[in-house]
């Protein structure tokens, strides 16, 4: 049978990879750059929680159609991951963060200069410009940045949640005592398109140094440039619910922090609130952890990502009884938690991508990756509200423990059989 054609054919694209910046002065510059872009669209994401309260006390939303403008963006960036993810392997990378940072900028602006009703729409929107951002870090990431840097750099860029995370709201709190919620996304709209300027400038000497060559035809022969047909063809196609999972339990039960602390202590709003801001502070540990760990214990990062799922299973397995108890302890372990899964996630969409699309499909991968990470979040924000309404909090404890051991124990049975992906495809290289 004649050979099927790729996709990127079929499309009239053709599949490209950057060359590899020289010096280690270019690639922390590369870096620095892209933290501050992909730091700046945490801002101009989460912007929006944090003023949805504000939003919703002066009636111009409901709460139900609230949360739709929320799911909206997450369903948008999901598929926005995977659609970019291909497309960024095909055109520049730098320009497509350009495109990302100043339509998501304009987004934010239209959010606060216009009606309510345009909110669900613009938000979407805004979802699928932020989607037009990580899948090129990625790809650089993986084809440019000098090997040198590499590993330190897949795992540092992780920091930019807690970051972003904690400027958004920061802002918007500063913002929202002395004006209003318009000025919020008057204010990060300024930021996102300050943020593509810097960040144009300030690349163009990488732009100069960089060329790019077709995908070799042999990297798709082996699957490395496939994104996740290649994990398929090595069968690893199972990954995709650990990476699900995950998703469910690193946003799901950080969104519902909040609610959760206050319905089992009775405190107010305002401290689960303040509690909960502390979440991202700790969460960072687990990035760092997870990268510890990889490279100096396990070298493999789904045995990493197994080891990360167990501790989050003991700390859930304790969670009950702290809540019953304690509100330090419960706190506590809930930060381990979380800490744990941005530890995963640093596996699944940074590190794995870039192995195996050293050359080629780096971005493809890290984009599917992501977007069933989101496709875990949006279903488990909604399935822990429907049974913690239905059930009671005892029922979600049990959910997320069983969430974290199915991970763990796909996580290890696959461990070898990534290993030897990598030994094949990679000539060794890890």
């Amino acid at each position: 049978d004649p050979p099927h054609p790729e996709l990127e054919d079929i499309l009239g694209m053709k599949q490209t990879v950057c060359s590899r910046l020289r010096s280690d002065a270019q690639g922390q510059t590369l870096y620095l750059l892209s933290w501050l872009a992909y730091a700046s669209a945490y801002i101009g994401r989460y912007n929006y929680s944090a003023v949805m309260g504000a939003i919703t006390a002066e009636s111009s939303l409901s709460l139900s159609a609230a949360g739709a403008v929320s799911t909206g963006y997450f369903i948008c960036y999901a598929v926005g991951q995977i659609v970019f993810g291909l497309l960024s392997q095909s055109v520049s990378p730098y320009a497509m963060i350009l495109i990302g940072l100043c339509g998501s900028g304009l987004c934010n602006l239209g959010a606060g200069a216009l009606s309510t009703s345009f909110m669900g729409l613009l938000w979407g929107a805004n979802g699928l410009f932020q989607a037009m951002i990580w899948p090129p870090i990625v790809r650089l990431f993986a084809e440019s940045m000098p090997l040198m840097r590499q590993k330190r750099a897949c795992v540092s860029i992780n920091s930019t949640t807690p970051a972003g995370t904690l400027a958004a709201y920061a802002l918007s709190a500063v913002l929202l005592q002395f004006a209003d919620w318009h000025h919020v996304f008057f204010s990060c709209g300024g930021l996102l398109l300050g943020m593509a300027a810097v960040f144009w400038f300030g690349t163009a000497p990488l732009r100069r140094a960089t060329t790019y060559a077709p995908q070799p035809t042999f990297q798709k022969q082996k699957g490395t440039g496939n994104g996740p047909a290649a994990l398929l063809a090595a069968g690893l196609g199972a990954m995709l619910l650990p990476v699900l999972l995950h998703g469910g339990l690193k946003d799901g039960v950080t969104n519902w922090v909040p609610s959760m602390i206050q319905s089992n202590f009775g405190i107010s709003p305002a401290f689960s609130a303040a509690a909960a801001m502390a979440l991202p502070l700790v969460n960072l540990s687990g990035a760092y952890l997870s990268g510890w760990l990889n490279e100096h214990c396990t070298h493999n990062e789904l045995k990493t990502a197994g080891f990360l799922f167990a501790l989050a299973s003991v700390c859930l397995l304790a969670l009950p009884l702290a809540m019953r108890t304690s509100l330090l302890l419960a706190v506590l372990l809930l930060a381990v938690t979380t800490a744990s899964m941005l530890g995963v996630n640093t596996m699944f969409i940074n590190v794995i991508p870039v192995k195996a699309g050293r050359h080629g499909g780096a971005s493809m991968l890290s984009g599917t990756l992501n977007a069933v990470t989101y496709l875990g979040a949006a279903a488990a924000t909604w399935g822990i509200g429907a049974a913690a309404e239905g059930y009671g909090w005892n029922a979600v404890f049990l959910l997320w423990l069983v969430m974290a051991m199915l991970a763990l124990l796909v996580s290890t049975l696959l461990a070898g059989r990534w290993g030897e992906y990598l030994k094949s495809s990679e000539g060794g290289i890890s």
